[in-house]
């Protein structure tokens, strides 16, 4: 098991760092936060702008996003995904890291800063859309919808595949990630955006909520595209 050295520089910049956020707060927004089922730890209501500007004053750091990272604070969290260096961030680290999502925000935070820069980001989303663990999933499709063009064609029919067989589903955040993903996927070619298309074609005609969703996603994209 490898240990990282909280240095006392790397223990005055978190000192420091949450100092900043304190300054940042907005009790109001935290509260709306929490009320709309956004519960953290702790949530000082920093706007992600204001995240960004704090993070971009420090240099990227693998022992002092692991430290922001183990604060489980809403805002250091958002933080060590921007800190992370990518060059350090394995697997094993991803894997721990997602054990603890369970907050749409971070997926997406995550996903954005961090995980669509990995190397090993394909890997990663095959490894967990074929997770038992609901978020675990949600994060997969969320991370392949950024990552399309670095699919190869039986990753992206995996995907496809295994999408489907989810797409029946009462949870709004599942099913919001396959529309993205899907909707995503229909831009990489008119063959794919055309098989997709056929795959989903009964979804608008039930009453499953979820489908009619991820239906009206893929249709409104391929719309935009104009490539039918």
């Amino acid at each position: 098991m490898k240990y990282s050295l909280i240095t006392p520089k790397i223990e005055a910049q978190t000192t420091e760092i949450k100092r900043k956020i304190r300054l940042s707060m907005n009790g109001i927004v935290a509260d709306k936060m929490t009320q709309s089922g956004l519960i953290y730890k702790q949530n000082f209501g920093v706007s992600i702008p204001r995240i960004k500007e704090i993070a971009s004053e420090y240099s990227p750091n693998h022992d002092l996003a692991k430290h922001l990272w183990n604060l489980q604070i809403r805002e250091t969290m958002i933080m060590a995904s921007l800190l992370e260096p990518v060059e350090y961030f394995t697997k094993e680290t991803a894997k721990k890291w997602i054990e603890s999502f369970n907050q749409i925000e971070i997926i997406e935070q995550l996903t954005m800063n961090l995980f669509c820069k990995l190397s090993f980001a394909n890997l990663l989303v095959l490894e967990w859309i074929y997770s038992t663990n609901i978020w675990t999933q949600i994060t997969g499709f969320i991370l392949a919808a950024r990552i399309t063009n670095r699919l190869s064609n039986d990753e992206i029919n995996n995907i496809i595949s295994k999408g489907l067989e989810l797409s029946i589903t009462d949870n709004l955040h599942l099913y919001k990630a396959l529309g993205l993903c899907l909707s995503r996927l229909c831009r990489i070619n008119k063959e794919t955006a055309t098989s997709i298309l056929k795959k989903i074609e009964h979804y608008s005609d039930n009453s499953v909520i979820s489908q009619q969703y991820i239906s009206n996603e893929v249709k409104q994209e391929i719309l935009f595209l104009d490539i039918l």
